[in-house]
């Protein structure tokens, strides 16, 4: 049984030293390769000087008044004339409006009442910069809610959407 253990620790210390001999153990260490020196750029040539072109002048714009405002984009969403669209999808509209934060708020107030929504009062928030309001019909699974953001003295940010309601 000796003479076995003996047979394999010796060739376990054989296959060992093939190993170290295989893997490079006694060689040198190599040395890290030397970064490749940057080419210098050939200067480009200088361009020829371009005549400007002459612009048409532009026609003079009619006043807005003379035109009624439509809608920025087609909408499901009910959005003020002046509305710039930044998101649309089928379940929300995103617009910046350049209306102060209480002509809005009567916008969405007026244009519920002509369309037989209620204002759903314990649902409305206005603070200072932010309001949010919500409007429904009776009997009906969903709602409109409409919140608005004040990004300056006559801009808002609106977010405008539908979502289910469970009070009848």
């Amino acid at each position: 049984m000796k003479r076995v253990n003996s047979i394999l620790v010796i060739l376990a210390s054989l296959m060992l030293v093939a190993s170290l001999a295989a893997c490079g153990g006694g060689a040198q260490p190599t040395t890290a390769p030397e970064p490749a020196k940057p080419e210098a750029a050939e200067p480009t040539a200088v361009p020829e000087e371009v005549e400007p072109t002459e612009v048409p002048p532009a026609e003079p714009a009619a006043p807005a008044a003379e035109e009624p405002a439509a809608p920025a984009v087609d909408s499901k969403f009910p959005v003020p004339a002046n509305a710039k669209i930044v998101m649309s999808t089928d379940q929300l509209v995103i617009a910046s409006v350049d209306m102060s934060m209480e002509d809005t708020i009567k916008f969405y107030r007026d244009d519920a009442a002509a369309k037989g929504w209620t204002e759903y009062e314990l649902l409305t928030t206005i603070t200072d910069n932010v309001f949010s309001m919500a409007f429904r019909v009776p009997d009906q699974a969903e709602e409109l809610v409409v919140q608005g953001t004040v990004i300056a003295e006559d801009n808002l940010t609106l977010n405008v959407r539908y979502e289910e309601t469970d009070v009848n």
